[in-house]
């Protein structure tokens, strides 16, 4: 068998009777990132009823396709018809996808909506769903009245609205809910990404995505994905909220970076916000970002040299066949 790693640094430290069975193949994302868009969608074509871009796609009143959403990828039709490109501000807000951390997610995103589309009217905010999460279960989170932690994370609430494709907060502004996985289109149009730790990070920094890492600590026992011991006991029936407090409140008394482009760097090279977390606070922050795109393009250049090489899916195709 074989391994194959993002970069030479991760098998660096592989004891050397074992190096011969792993190959530097580079960094599978890097690849998606060269994907070309697929052409526009057609109407009355071939590919009509299975087009991945036709669920977007209302009927109009005139026959034709009409998009009722801002972010349809990647074109959306005009008033004339024509198909004419997105170049909007938009936002990505990936609250999490286990109950622990939407709990707090959910509500703290929205917040944070609210706050920047009182400076910002232009933006657009997207949540691309987990396959694995709920639309009713985003709402319940929403939720005021089934959420108590949302009077504790800025007290903007929100309902699903049209036909459950938006989030709408209490103070009007929609968030659209992306159900097309992967995400990665819209989340490589993204200005930037507010988002909780774990996997999704790795991501977003592969795909050079500037991102906000928030960890908000109103809920201390949200964070359970940790590896060995303590995350076994943090994931115990009954006792595990205990023992997930109890840890958490060490690991995070170290100051260690939680956010994977900021572990692989060995500093912080997206933004972690730690603590109690105000919206308005991290909303002025991503305001100051937005408005100075120069800093945006400075994370997103540093995310890209983080990364591994292109090419990725090539060499591990060719590394299984020499296995065959």
């Amino acid at each position: 068998y074989k391994f194959g790693a993002m970069k030479p640094e991760a098998i660096a430290k592989i004891p050397p009777q074992y190096a011969h069975k792993f190959a530097v193949v580079g960094d599978l994302m890097a690849d998606i990132t060269d994907i070309p868009p697929p052409p526009p969608f057609v109407r009355g074509g071939p590919e009509e009823k299975d087009s991945p871009l036709s669920p977007p796609f209302q009927r109009g009143a005139g026959g034709d396709n009409t998009s009722h959403s801002p972010l349809s990828p990647p074109f959306s039709r005009g008033a004339g018809g024509d198909l004419i490109p997105h170049d909007q501000e938009i936002i990505g807000m990936l609250p999490g996808s286990k109950p622990a951390k939407l709990a707090q997610g959910v509500p703290l995103t929205l917040a944070i909506a609210q706050n920047i589309r009182a400076t910002r009217p232009q933006t657009h905010f997207v949540i691309p769903v987990a396959p694995t999460v709920e639309l009713a279960t985003l709402a319940r989170f929403a939720d005021r009245d089934r959420n108590p932690l949302v009077a504790k994370l800025g007290g903007v609430g929100g309902r699903l609205v049209e036909g459950y494709r938006f989030l709408l907060t209490d103070g009007g502004v929609k968030v659209e809910l992306w159900r097309q996985t992967p995400a990665y289109d819209l989340l490589s149009r993204c200005r930037l990404c507010i988002t909780t730790v774990g996997a999704n990070t790795a991501e977003l920094g592969s795909l050079g995505v500037p991102m906000v890492v928030l960890l908000p600590t109103q809920q201390l026992d949200a964070m359970r994905a940790w590896d060995g011991l303590p995350g076994l006991l943090a994931n115990l029936p009954l006792a595990g909220s205990g023992f997930a407090k109890a840890i958490n409140w060490l690991v995070l008394r170290q100051g260690r970076l939680f956010a994977w482009p900021n572990i692989w760097a060995g500093e912080e090279v997206v933004p972690e916000l730690l603590g109690e977390l105000e919206p308005e606070a991290i909303a002025d922050l991503i305001i100051d970002l937005l408005t100075h795109p120069q800093k945006l393009e400075i994370m997103r250049d540093r995310l890209l040299a983080l990364r591994g090489e292109p090419g990725a899916a090539e060499k591990l195709a060719r590394l299984v066949l020499s296995l065959l």
